[in-house]
């Protein structure tokens, strides 16, 4: 392989790894990949902010009820 061969191959390969890491610091999803329609934190605290109301009502419904 010649020297000029060599040179542009070795920065084709270092231009390839510098995509891909800037491609993996994106936050955005890319085109072609499955994207979570709820993130698991979303759910989670959504999940938690209806069973602290649910804990919070609970006692007004017991007082009516009486």
């Amino acid at each position: 392989m010649t020297r000029s061969r060599a040179f542009h191959r070795f920065h084709r390969w270092t231009a390839k790894l510098r995509r891909r890491s800037l491609r993996n610091a994106l936050p955005e999803p890319r085109e072609g990949e499955l994207q979570a329609i709820h993130p698991k934190q979303d759910v989670r605290c959504r999940e938690w902010q209806r069973d602290q109301l649910k804990d919070w009502l609970e006692p007004e419904a017991l007082e009516r009820a009486s």
